[in-house]
């Protein structure tokens, strides 16, 4: 069976050569313990989707070899198919496992169905690769608030991120819609705030506004947060979980009615669109948001965490007595200064856990700190004002 050479993202060189490598059940593999991830990565993709199995041999006698080679940039691999047989170099694991994707790539596309058939060799093209990422951030979002993915479906989409080189999931946890990740601290928040009663059908602006009259929901435990976690690490993606605020917060609410502004019985929103209901600025509020955001740092590794920040109406704020009189203790110009202190106070305590911030491009209204990081989903306006503070 052959295969081409179509690779995607396209890398920065790629050389056709003349012959083939015949890949086979013969076929032996060495790899450097560093690159274990990419190896094990190949071998098991081989196995499921033709039968071939690769076994383990010394580097001289291996027909794929997968070494270390450090004046390759960070992330970057080069790709060599030869007649003989095949040599991936890298400085890096995330590198050498990108070289097993775009080899994954070259390879027919019938290996993506697992054990449809049993294939006894492939036929590869001989090539010379090389590349590089042109971006340290490579990331893709998910918003599984509005529409909930399971389990299942998370770490399939890891694995279409990593085999198109992507090495970050920005995973959108909660929204007005929905509630989806366990804080044990807070049950209702997945017991009542995971669950709406129906869903909006047909376009917003339909008059009357039709619903399709069915509950609809659901949410990750902590253990299957740390399950897709460690299935991510395994494909080189660092995930950066969303926890919504000040905005988007009505799932919350709905759960625990004290954390906004009236304390009055909300549903879980049942339509999409911006709330007038935020989380109200209040010690009790900042109590919640911390607790449930430590129990969010445990679970996630990486760096960042991201806090939403945007399509925050201030309404409720300004007909507050309570927010009314932070503004002015506070010597704050308006609701506008109010997200800002709400922001700032919510990032002081992410950067005391180790981590850094992440919102959307709403939070540099205000004042930011130095730490915050701005990602712009508006305008680019946006991202130049933010870079420029």
């Amino acid at each position: 069976m052959a295969c081409d050479a179509t690779i995607i993202p396209a890398p920065e060189q790629l050389e056709m050569g003349s012959g083939h490598f015949i890949l086979t059940n013969n076929s032996t593999l060495f790899a450097i313990p560093e690159f274990k991830t990419a190896a094990n990565f190949l071998k098991a993709y081989l196995l499921n989707g033709t039968g071939i199995s690769i076994d383990s041999a010394p580097q001289a006698a291996a027909s794929i070899v997968i070494i270390k080679d450090n004046s390759i940039p960070k992330e970057g691999y080069s790709l060599s198919i030869l007649k003989k047989g095949i040599t991936i170099k890298a400085s890096d694991g995330q590198g050498a496992f990108y070289a097993v994707q775009s080899l994954r790539q070259i390879l027919p596309p019938v290996l993506e169905k697992s054990n449809t058939t049993i294939i006894d060799s492939i036929t590869i093209a001989c090539m010379e690769i090389k590349d590089a990422p042109r971006f340290s951030y490579r990331g893709m979002h998910l918003d599984v608030s509005r529409h909930f993915f399971p389990k299942e479906f998370i770490k399939q989409y890891i694995t279409w991120l990593a085999a198109l080189k992507f090495n970050t999931f920005h995973w959108h946890l909660t929204d007005d819609q929905g509630w989806r990740i366990e804080i044990k601290k807070y049950p209702e928040l997945t017991r009542k705030g995971a669950f709406r009663k129906e869903t909006l059908i047909g376009h917003y602006n339909d008059t009357p506004q039709r619903f399709d009259g069915k509950s609809y929901g659901g949410f990750y435990t902590q253990q299957e947060v740390k399950e897709i976690i460690a299935f991510a690490k395994a494909h080189h993606v660092t995930i950066i979980p969303e926890i919504e605020l000040p905005g988007h917060a009505q799932a919350a609410i709905s759960a625990y009615p004290s954390l906004s502004c009236t304390a009055q019985e909300i549903p879980v929103a049942t339509k999409w669109g911006v709330f007038e209901n935020i989380y109200c600025p209040k010690p009790e509020t900042f109590t919640f948001l911390k607790n449930v955001l430590d129990e969010v740092i445990e679970l996630f590794p990486g760096t960042y965490i991201h806090i939403g920040g945007d399509e925050a109406p201030k309404s409720r704020w300004d007909e507050c007595t309570h927010c009314q009189q932070l503004i002015n203790q506070m010597g704050l110009e308006d609701s506008h200064g109010l997200q800002s202190y709400f922001i700032t106070e919510i990032e002081k305590h992410i950067n005391a856990r180790g981590k850094k911030m992440i919102g959307w491009d709403e939070i540099f209204e205000g004042e930011i700190a130095q730490t915050a990081t701005v990602i712009t989903w508006r305008r680019n306006q946006g991202a130049i004002a933010a870079a420029n503070q």
